[in-house]
Order: structure tokens, then C-alpha cells, then sequence
């Protein structure tokens, strides 16, 4: 209770000591400020409020702990709320009163990329069709068929690239159509006949008996 005032005039002494009084009280009630150690925990009360259950710097006692609206707190714990409020699952989860359970970490959603099988698979069809284009392809931009060649093809003639000095393979076809591949396509499309070829390319020498 403020002391009363004194009727004398001459009171100039008892005033400064008053003003002194008031000055400490002051000072006093600055230094006595509560400083937020951390944020424990959230919820929303039945008005749909968010509040914040804050550990007081200095106040180890759970009693001590109050709950805060975040108008009370962005002055001087601004960073620590939002710092929570990330910890918490994001603004969104915490606004409805909800937090990821505390020890449970949140599985990593891993980024699909295309199996590597079927990146192969995309790559051998592109080798397979820069291989099956014809060397010299006749007019019309005719392409030999696709699969198995056995069945289309009438002859089978080899020559050898003079720039390369790699085996050509010319091809006939029954429908007419001439082609030149090299020799790794005849081995997959059409090693039978390529078989034929080479039996053909074989003279068998027959031994004479000895006199």
C-alpha cells in the first residue's frame, strides 16, 4: 500500500525517498521477467484455441508449467514456437491439436524410378532397331520384318566392307527387297540360314589312298 501523503510542506526528503521506492520497484518487476526454456507439448481447448504447454527457464517443477496462447509468445519466443511447430509435423497437424507420437520416426517416402530392367529393355529395343535398319535400303524405305527371319529369306550372299574389313551380309528376300546387315543381326534373326551359308562355303576334299 502506498504511503500517505503528508500535509507539510516542507516534504521534499520523504518525496525522493518515495521516488526511490518506486524506482527499485520498478526495476524489480523488469528483472522479473519469464523467459520460455522450451515448448513441451500443444493442444486446442474446447473454443478451438491453440495453446502451447511452455517450460519456464528456471522452473524445473511440472506445476510450474503454463499454457500459452502463440500471441503470448511471438514477442519473445517466436523462433522456439515455429521451431516446435516443424518438430510437430508442420502448422497444419499442430492446428488441429495433433503431433507425430514422440520416438516413432516418420518412414522416408522413397522417389520411384523407372527398374533398371526396363530401362534396358528400352535401350536393347533402340540397339536392336539401329541394328535391324538395312546398310542400303531400297526405295520405298522398305524395312525387313520383325522376329524371326528364317521364313523370308530366299539367299544369303557375303562380302567384305574394303573400308571396314568387316563380313557383310547381303540378304534376298522372297518378296524381292535386298538388304545388308552385318553379321551379329544374321546370327539373331536368322543363324539357320547363315548356317546354310557357310555349309555351302565348305568343299570337302576327299582323301586319296595312298598307292
Amino acid at each position: 500500500m502506498p504511503p500517505a501523503i503528508s500535509d507539510h510542506e516542507d516534504n521534499s526528503d520523504h518525496e525522493l525517498a518515495v521516488s526511490a521506492e518506486d524506482s527499485d520497484g520498478d526495476e524489480e518487476l523488469a528483472n522479473d521477467e519469464y523467459v520460455v526454456e522450451k515448448i513441451i507439448s500443444h493442444m486446442v481447448n474446447a473454443k478451438g484455441k491453440l495453446l502451447f504447454q511452455v517450460k519456464w527457464e528456471g522452473y524445473e517443477k511440472k506445476s510450474d508449467r503454463t499454457w500459452e496462447t502463440e500471441e503470448n509468445l511471438t514477442e519473445n519466443a517466436s523462433l522456439i514456437v515455429e521451431e516446435y511447430i516443424q518438430s510437430a509435423g508442420g502448422r497444419g497437424k499442430v492446428s488441429k491439436g495433433t503431433a507425430n507420437p514422440k520416438g516413432k520416426k516418420r518412414r522416408r517416402q522413397s522417389t520411384r524410378t523407372p527398374p533398371a530392367t526396363r530401362k534396358r529393355s528400352k535401350k536393347k529395343g533402340e540397339d536392336l532397331a539401329d541394328e535391324d535398319t538395312p546398310l542400303t535400303p531400297e526405295k520405298g524405305q522398305w524395312t525387313p520384318p520383325t522376329g524371326s527371319w528364317e521364313n523370308h529369306i530366299a539367299l544369303l550372299e557375303a562380302y567384305e566392307d574394303e573400308d571396314t574389313r568387316k563380313l557383310i551380309i547381303e540378304v534376298t528376300w522372297k518378296n524381292g527387297h535386298k538388304t545388308e546387315h552385318d553379321t551379329s543381326v544374321i546370327y539373331s534373326r536368322c543363324p539357320q540360314k547363315m548356317l546354310q551359308y557357310y555349309e555351302r562355303q565348305i568343299r570337302i576334299i576327299k582323301s586319296v589312298p595312298a598307292e
